[in-house]
């Protein structure tokens, strides 16, 4: 069960990253080069921000979610 809440985070944090305009080889070349998982998800919650109104990523250790608000907020 562990491992496939670990796999569903790691794919959301792939489709959100590919959504911001990293590639998954860009995400994990950040990451080897010290970039922590908390500042790889800030870098895609700022380019989203460009195309979409977005909260930064937030969730548990095995869940990542993407929280929108209102433009208005």
């Amino acid at each position: 069960m562990a491992g496939s809440s670990l796999v569903n985070a790691i794919t959301k944090l792939a489709i959100a990253g590919e959504q911001a305009g990293f590639s998954v080889e860009q995400m994990i070349e950040l990451l080897n080069a010290g970039v922590t998982v908390e500042t790889l998800l800030e870098l895609i919650a700022w380019r989203l921000e460009g195309t979409q109104s977005v909260l930064p990523l937030s969730g548990s250790s095995s869940n990542w979610v993407i929280q929108q608000h209102s433009a208005s907020a």
